[in-house]
């Protein structure tokens, strides 16, 4: 079998440096008491609230590229300017923000990402991550749901994450922005790592409005895509695009509104893959089970192939950032981050198999999966 994974010298570098990151990440395990590393651990929530309030008063916007003074910040904001400057200080002994002399302030690497016009902005995550809809569930219902079994959010909300969202069309949309900075969050690594040239059409599934698939097709002007979405996030979705300056490429991208839990866009031919793009981390076995199910039956007799681009858990010694992924999954969704031998048992159940697990230059993996033969291989 070819294989479809590009830049393997690039992506082991990277991977031997993240691995490197991780061990220098412990190193205050080693270096602090364990009863202050424990309230440093203990007390992490103060600087995650404090980037959300700066994230919601748009601060780096209002900075822009300027050095100003947190009473000219203030004033401009209708803010109080001691909580202010005390706030801002605080962020800019973290790297968030750059602190000056007389209560200056201009921005960091860190807080130009905060900025919404920045090409690589997670404003829109970091709003939807601390949300009261997202927090309450950690705050309030983690630890009966340790006790009971029970989803967190569920608990909080009285709703499934996504039936939440289709009641309340704001909080939807600020997950579907959120989504769309996926790719600030991870980098374009799957846009040169794996080799998109081999097919004619993606079929992005769970694409939100399609900013992934939008990055691929730009790449590979060979390559059409069809979008696939629930219709809250579908509609007007080619518009938005339009907007945004990118009317050649819309040329080469359909959107197409439903529930692949109960359906999902039929392939024309081998050279179609499907791309299911953080999606089956959020899903129970038995959720996942129904969509891949749906999978099989689109992809029919075609011999299309698809990719799964998700995290692959350790089966012992877990990555402590796919370990804070999988417990957002605890308690958003009814989904986990799942080890190499779940993912070959949920996909042998669900008649897939698995032709390769491409490694890209970010934290997941792209298993790449067919249908079984006739033979069951």
């Amino acid at each position: 079998m070819v294989t479809l994974q590009r830049h393997r010298l690039k992506v082991w570098l990277f991977n031997r440096a993240m691995a490197l990151a991780n061990r220098l990440a412990a190193l205050p395990n080693k270096l602090t008491t364990p009863p202050f590393r424990l309230i440093q651990i203990g007390s992490a929530f103060w600087q995650s609230r404090a980037l959300y309030v700066a994230a919601s008063l748009g601060l780096a916007d209002e900075l822009g590229d300027g050095l100003r003074s947190s009473a000219e910040l203030a004033e401009s904001l209708s803010l109080n300017e001691d909580h202010l400057y005390r706030l801002m200080r605080m962020l800019a002994s973290i790297g968030v923000f750059t602190e000056h002399p007389q209560c200056r302030f201009s921005n960091s690497k860190l807080s130009d990402c905060l900025r919404s016009d920045h090409p690589k902005s997670v404003r829109a995550m970091i709003l939807l991550h601390n949300s009261p809809q997202m927090s309450r569930p950690w705050y309030e219902s983690l630890e009966p749901a340790i006790r009971n079994g029970q989803t967190p959010f569920v608990l909080s909300h009285g709703a499934y994450l996504y039936a939440y969202m289709d009641a309340h069309p704001g909080f939807d949309e600020t997950f579907s922005r959120a989504m769309n900075a996926v790719e600030s969050l991870i980098g374009p690594g799957y846009l040169f790592d794996f080799d998109w040239s081999r097919f004619d059409r993606l079929i992005d599934v769970g694409g939100s409005q399609g900013s992934k698939a939008l990055a691929i097709i730009k790449q590979h002007p060979r390559l059409r895509v069809l979008v696939f979405d629930r219709p809250g996030v579908i509609t007007g979705a080619s518009e938005y695009w339009r907007q945004q300056g990118e009317t050649a490429v819309l040329e080469r991208m359909e959107f197409q509104s439903g529930d692949m839990l109960e359906s999902i866009p039929a392939a024309q031919s081998n050279r179609d893959i499907y791309l299911f793009a953080a999606i089956f981390h959020g899903m129970s076995d038995e959720q996942a089970g129904v969509v891949l199910h749906n999978l099989r039956e689109a992809v029919g007799e075609t011999g299309a192939r698809a990719v799964i681009a998700d995290n692959v858990a350790a089966e012992c010694g877990i990555d402590p950032t796919i370990a804070s992924f999988d417990m957002q999954m605890l308690v958003n969704t009814q989904g986990r981050e799942r080890t190499e031998s779940e993912w070959r048992s949920l996909l042998d159940q669900a008649g897939f198999v698995i032709d390769e697990i491409v490694d890209v230059s970010n934290f997941a993996k792209f298993i790449v999966i067919r249908k079984k033969n006739k033979k069951g291989r």
